[in-house]
């Protein structure tokens, strides 16, 4: 395996590792405050060790299908959304223009109005780390997809969930979007500012 590889499997399980953290974070701090809880339901296994098993095994399962689509839906993203797309739009208007629309268009479709911010945020992450790695998808990818993948075993598993009195705004109820509400976009507002993405710049060619 050569140097790039390498770097490529390295920044892919960064990325991953990142994503689940990052979401992991969100509902840490939901549940901190109060506006969360989290069921395990650990003390009625501790009786039945095989449901336990069971129960592990399914998890299990669930994580690696829910991996499974979420890198397979973050490969065609990114490739579209970081890296066609804006090179295309670059040409003729510019490279932050082509960040922002193509962020835009990366957020429609996902078609939730809560979590176009969110998603514009997240666009602004992505686009960053993708220069930090010197222009390769692995980190994009695996960051997106460690997102998604640990949005969706939480939403299967039913392990989180939001008190009733908890104000909408705060929190998403819609643990696929973590995003949406003030506590989810706080932490993609610090990510989005500490990865920003720097215009390039462009090397005297002139003699």
């Amino acid at each position: 395996m050569d140097i790039g590889s390498t770097s490529r499997v390295r920044e892919f399980f960064q990325g991953l590792v990142g994503g689940i953290t990052v979401v992991g974070l969100v509902h840490s701090i939901s549940i901190l405050l109060g506006f969360a809880t989290f069921r395990t339901g650990l003390s009625s296994f501790l009786d039945r060790p095989f449901d336990l098993i069971k129960s592990s095994s399914n998890v299990f399962m669930l994580a690696l299908r829910g991996f499974a689509t979420a890198t397979s839906i973050a490969v065609v993203e990114e490739m579209v959304f970081r890296s066609w797309l804006p090179e295309e739009i670059a040409v003729d208007l510019g490279y932050y223009n082509a960040i922002l629309i193509s962020g835009v268009a990366f957020s429609l479709i996902h078609r939730s109005l809560p979590s176009l911010p969110g998603f514009l945020l997240l666009s602004l992450v992505l686009f960053g780390l993708k220069q930090r790695t010197q222009g390769r998808l692995a980190a994009p990818i695996s960051l997106h997809s460690g997102i998604m993948t640990a949005s969706y075993l939480i939403q299967s598993s039913g392990v989180i969930t939001s008190k009733p009195e908890t104000p909408f705004w705060m929190i998403s109820a819609y643990h696929l979007h973590p995003f949406d509400g003030v506590i989810g976009l706080s932490i993609c507002s610090l990510l989005a500012i500490l990865f920003f993405p720097q215009k390039p710049v462009q090397k005297d060619t002139s003699v």
